[in-house]
């Protein structure tokens, strides 16, 4: 049988080059949309969460904790984190900050509202997401001459407090009323002013805040100088961010799932107290992205829908002319015996040999053609070559229902020419 295909075949090669051409382009480009498809869903994912929705895909906490509760707040908080974002990896950044202290009335400008002190506090930040300008970082323990407590001042309040390394302040408490003595060992900006971990500072890293006071700060000091009962009391902050670099987009219903739930489980942790406040803008940013998603994937679908319709037409009109050209041969095999289940396998074999080459080829050069998609397009320089994974099962599963399809346009002209009554003969 398949020596009588074969010569089948090369009475009409060209014919058959001809469908084989068009199943094989369908497919190739079918499975390369496909891939495309998936991977340009998932990269735009990533960078939507870690790119422009950086600062809405976080998590901030924010709880008045005693000191004896620090270390319990600090695991609460963790993980809260891990459940707000479904088991991905997270990094946990925090702020500790003091009660408010004025500012001595010979710091203030000229011309100041009397009885409106310039404001301050002190705080104890992350010095990775800081630079030291000038000076040095304050120690962790108080001076012996006078003591006074280290600190560094932010870039933008130096300069216009005219405070530099080495100058000395006395600060008074804005509810204890007493008096605390700083010096300035250095001064600090913000390495990055739009990074994430600013929003857990009430000057959002700018140095100065001018509404009813003005305030400027924080005055950054030791962590431990907070822990010792010297500064007056404050909040404490804590901002969370994941590692989106893994995920994809299956993982964005279990996602804003755990988002949506976990400010509300950690309003409710003992350990971080009653006034914990929690938020996350990650669920709304989550719906926007698979509304943008949706319109991208529609479109890819279109595209899609009119290159199968242009490939049936292609096909049926091949197979049309390929039958016209057996009629003879269809006729004289039926009058010699040839049955019509047997003709049928005949077409069928030949169509499923045209779609198999297609099939097996087409999720091979998927990748090399998303490639060519990326490169040949605007994504090449946005996507910053960070392209997603290409999924090989929906491809392979495209690539095998779309030849199957091919071959069904190939052989149904076939299949009613031999549905039809013998010609000839009796």
């Amino acid at each position: 049988m398949a020596g009588f295909i074969f010569l089948r075949a090369v009475g009409h090669r060209l014919l058959l080059a001809a469908a084989l051409l068009a199943v094989v382009l369908t497919t190739c480009v079918l499975a390369a949309l496909t891939a495309f498809s998936g991977s340009l869903a998932d990269t735009a994912l990533r960078e939507t969460l870690r790119g422009r929705g950086a600062a809405s895909a976080v998590l901030v906490i924010s709880a008045d904790v005693p000191l004896d509760r620090s270390d319990a707040a600090q695991e609460a908080a963790a993980r809260g984190a891990r459940q707000a974002f479904d088991g991905l990896p997270v990094t946990l950044r925090k702020l500790e900050s003091s009660g408010t202290y004025a500012l001595p009335t010979s710091l203030q400008a000229a011309g100041a509202t009397e009885g409106k002190p310039d404001l301050t506090h002190f705080a104890a930040l992350d010095r990775s997401r800081i630079t030291l300008v000038s000076g040095a970082w304050p120690g962790s323990g108080r001076e012996a001459d006078g003591g006074a407590i280290p600190v560094a001042l932010p870039e933008v309040a130096a300069t216009q407090l005219k405070l530099r390394a080495g100058a000395s302040v006395t600060l008074t408490d804005r509810l204890a009323g007493t008096r605390l003595a700083v010096r300035v060992t250095g001064v600090y900006k913000a390495t990055n002013p739009v990074d994430p971990y600013w929003r857990l500072d009430t000057l959002g890293g700018r140095g100065v805040r001018d509404l009813d006071f003005t305030t400027y700060g924080p005055l950054l000091t030791d962590p431990a100088v907070l822990a010792s009962g010297a500064i007056s009391h404050g909040n404490s902050a804590w901002v969370a961010t994941a590692d989106y670099r893994s995920i994809t987009t299956d993982r964005i219903g279990a996602l804003r799932t755990a988002s949506t739930r976990a400010p509300a489980l950690l309003r409710e942790e003992p350990a971080l107290g009653d006034s914990t406040t929690a938020s996350t803008a990650l669920p709304s940013l989550l719906d926007r992205t698979e509304r943008a998603l949706l319109v991208s994937r529609s479109t890819l679908l279109i595209v899609a829908l009119q290159l199968l319709l242009l490939a049936g037409y292609a096909l049926l009109l091949v197979a049309r002319v390929l039958g016209a050209e057996r009629a003879g041969e269809t006729a004289l095999l039926r009058a010699r015996g040839a049955s019509r289940r047997r003709l049928a396998a005949l077409a069928v074999t030949e169509a499923l040999l045209l779609a198999a080459p297609a099939a097996l080829c087409a999720p091979l050069l998927s990748a090399p053609l998303t490639g060519l998609f990326v490169r040949r397009s605007a994504l090449g320089d946005g996507a910053g070559g960070r392209f997603g994974e290409i999924a090989a099962g929906p491809v392979w599963l495209v690539s095998a229902a779309v030849a199957v399809c091919c071959a069904a346009a190939v052989v149904s002209p076939a299949l009613a020419a031999t549905a039809g009554p013998a010609s000839g003969m009796r």
